[in-house]
């Protein structure tokens, strides 16, 4: 063979073989998903090609499910107060005292799931039945919120409930955090136990707001102190709810009833 033949094949074999690598890299490097990406070049890469617009898709497996909510269904009757607790659920603040039109004790609880701190908490409302034992009158899954926030933050620094000599439900919530302070008082207005007064207590930076919700008088009361200012000086204004609207026990969340 003659020496200018075989310089013409060897030129022709080593183009061949470039065009055999350019492929194979475009191939590998431009078909690989960001999952290969990343066990190739590292996350760090990853996130600089994010910064130039490169998309980059999340692994279906990394993303938290939303939490599924489910009522639990509570016994109708029972002789004794944890009669009514189901074995997923505890005690974690009780009262007593004389709720409705008669002179029984009757009986509140808010219960606390087991296993989910997070998780609603259920406030039961039991009557003494004359016969004895109590029967389940409400349930409110709103009435109070969650005892933590993403189970890691207690959502108050105290709470409290009670039932006071005017047969008035009392439930109190106390927080430096944003949630603020909140009372709640629900009593029986023709046999059916509603939100009579609300007042909610925030401060933050700048300010203070105390919002003051008078059902049964139809009225609101808003108090704003401007903490910015040295005189730190209040304005108070004055608003009405709608009239003949009843707030049920069993019905509403306190935390938005007054939002719309």
């Amino acid at each position: 063979m003659k020496k200018q033949t075989k310089i013409i094949l060897g030129a022709i074999s080593f183009g061949f073989l470039l065009i055999f690598l350019l492929g194979y890299e475009l191939h590998w490097f431009g078909g690989k998903t960001d999952a290969q990406l990343a066990d190739t070049i590292g996350t760090d890469s990853l996130q600089q090609a994010a910064t130039v617009g490169q998309p980059i898709t999340t692994p279906v497996n990394s993303i938290e499910p939303e939490k599924k909510f489910e009522m639990t269904d509570f016994p109708v009757s029972g002789n004794e107060i944890e009669d009514f607790v189901p074995e997923t659920y505890k005690i974690a603040i009780e009262t007593k005292g004389l709720l409705d039109a008669d002179n029984l004790e009757d009986a509140v609880l808010v219960l606390q799931h087991k296993t989910d701190s997070t998780a609603k908490r259920p406030t039961l409302i039991l009557l003494k039945a004359p016969t004895g034992g109590y029967r389940l009158y409400a349930t409110s899954w709103e009435a109070i919120g969650a005892a933590y926030i993403n189970g890691d933050f207690p959502q108050y620094d105290s709470e409290d409930i009670s039932i006071d000599q005017n047969r008035t439900l009392v439930m109190s919530t106390y927080s430096v955090g944003p949630v603020g302070n909140r009372d709640t008082k629900y009593r029986f207005v023709n046999n059916e136990l509603e939100l009579v007064y609300m007042e909610t207590y925030n401060q933050g930076a700048g300010g203070q707001t105390r919002v003051e919700y008078d059902i049964l008088n139809h009225k609101i009361t808003v108090e704003e102190v401007n903490t910015m200012k040295e005189d730190m000086p209040t304005t108070v204004t004055h608003d009405k709810l709608p009239l003949n609207k009843r707030y049920l026990f069993k019905e509403i969340d306190p935390v938005t009833v007054f939002s719309e």
